[in-house]
């Protein structure tokens, strides 16, 4: 009796030992969602989110529209649209802007000749040409005191800077026809990053240049 009885108090006190202990990492767990603890290992690598609601304008930009503006590839007027958003990358490292980005019915490559272009010591470069895209981390475009157009090239990059919250420029030369009231509403452009995420950033147009 006294050996059961002795085998009893033991699994008692192991059974009451495995409680507490799931108690205790139960509550570690809850703590650590709540003030956000484990947002590291959530997050590495894969964080990016976008933080408000992007805004689209659109340009008519003349290489000859301003004698400072940089020197385009084509003299004549071209419509740009300006999408402005603004990305939280909570990860550690940098993450690349896709290759290619489909807007308004088009697909875009990323211009990397821009990048290499605005890096050097000219530290000028260009409009994107038609049928690619540019990253600034600047405006790129600015309405002169006249009612012109002037084109004054920021920084370009290819990726989104690693733990940081960045305001982007991403600019597409658009046709003639390109209607920007259609995005009037919220609308949603699609950004597949390289490395598997997915960011639907909401964009809406705004006729104030």
């Amino acid at each position: 009796m006294k050996s059961r009885r002795s085998v009893k108090a033991i699994s008692g006190a192991v059974t009451a030992l495995i409680l507490v202990i799931a108690s205790v990492v139960i509550a570690v767990a809850v703590v650590g969602l709540a003030f956000g603890l484990f947002s590291g290992f959530a997050s590495s690598g894969t964080g990016l989110t976008q933080v408000g609601t992007g805004t689209i304008y659109n340009y008519t930009y003349s290489s000859s529209s301003s004698s400072s503006s940089s020197s385009s590839s084509s003299s004549g007027p071209t419509n740009y649209a300006m999408i402005v958003i603004t990305i939280k990358n909570g990860g550690s490292s940098p993450v690349a802007f896709p290759s290619t980005i489909s807007f308004n019915g088009e697909t875009y490559d990323l211009d990397t000749a821009s990048s290499s272009s605005a890096s050097s010591s000219s530290s000028s470069s260009p409009p994107p040409s038609p049928g690619s895209y540019a990253v600034y981390i600047g405006k790129p475009f600015t309405i002169t005191a006249s009612g012109g157009v002037q084109y004054s090239p920021s920084p370009v990059v290819t990726t989104v800077s690693p733990d940081s919250v960045q305001t982007y420029y991403l600019v597409f030369p658009v046709g003639t026809n390109f209607n920007p009231s259609v995005f009037s509403s919220p609308s949603t452009l699609t950004i597949n990053f390289p490395n598997g995420v997915t960011l639907p950033a909401t964009i809406v147009y705004n006729p104030n240049q």
